[in-house]
């Protein structure tokens, strides 16, 4: 069933490729109107396009989320254009190495301060919108890495788990005023990154692609990766009123991995 977000105005931060493209794109279908947020900002107005051209409302805004006055700007151009923000999907993320060893103190800050300062600040500053309204749908792009403990991309999984804990403590303080708070979890998504990062690796392993994926899905109880879809069709529920007694949660995307 079609969802209606004719009357949803809201911010998609990474928005540029990936998952959060593919969330862009689905909730301006739905006609919301939205805001595109990426750190690279020809990718974000490439979408803009996109969505321009399927008759959506859409502006598109160059933003870093670990920086707060970008964030400050980009929740001022929402309420610029759109008068409100009902929704807000903080979908910015990044890796960072794959080798604990090979982490320095540089690249662990790097990686909390997107995944983990960048989710507080875009949540700390649409809080305020969403209160006086009491009304608004904040969601987290987390990680099954967020609570599956590994050996591998450290630093990701404590900044996604810190990101986890936000959502759901965040949907205590927001609960009386009608804001709901949940957390994506996505399992392996081959988005560019994961595929970027998962061929590099092969490489130095002398694996192919095409072997590694094989013996990966077999650990995936229900027979394949989670695909971008999965993820948005989570979360165009989460936002929408079928939802509105959902908060607190981290939902696990992921076949039944974790």
């Amino acid at each position: 069933m079609k969802v209606d977000f004719s009357d949803r105005s809201g911010i998609i931060t990474g928005a540029g490729a990936g998952m959060g493209k593919d969330i862009a794109l689905r909730l301006a279908d739905d006609g919301a109107s939205v805001i595109l947020a990426d750190v690279n900002a020809e990718y974000a107005i490439e979408v803009q396009k996109m969505i321009l051209s399927r008759g959506g409302k859409v502006c598109a805004v160059k933003a870093d989320v670990s920086a707060e006055n970008d964030v400050k700007e980009m929740v001022d151009a929402c309420v610029a254009h759109y008068t409100k923000i009902d929704f807000l999907v903080s979908n910015a993320g990044t890796v960072g190495p794959y080798e604990f060893e090979d982490t320095t103190a540089e690249d662990w800050d790097g990686v909390f301060a997107v995944n983990a300062r960048g989710g507080f600040l875009c949540a700390k500053y649409v809080l305020p919108h969403m209160k006086r309204r009491k009304s608004g749908r904040i969601v987290f792009n987390g990680s099954t890495n967020g609570g599956k403990p590994g050996s591998y991309v450290i630093a990701y999984r404590a900044s996604k788990a810190a990101l986890i804990m936000l959502a759901c403590s965040l949907a205590l303080h927001a609960a009386p005023y009608g804001i709901t708070v949940t957390a994506v979890c996505p399992g392996v998504t081959m988005t560019p990154m994961q595929r970027s990062l998962t061929e590099d690796l092969l490489k130095e392993k002398g694996i192919s692609f095409e072997e590694y994926v094989q013996e990966r899905r077999k650990r995936v109880p229900m027979g394949r990766f989670t695909e971008v879809h999965d993820v948005t069709d989570t979360v165009e529920f989460l936002i929408s009123e079928n939802a509105a007694f959902i908060t607190g949660q981290a939902i696990y995307v992921n076949g039944g991995e974790w």
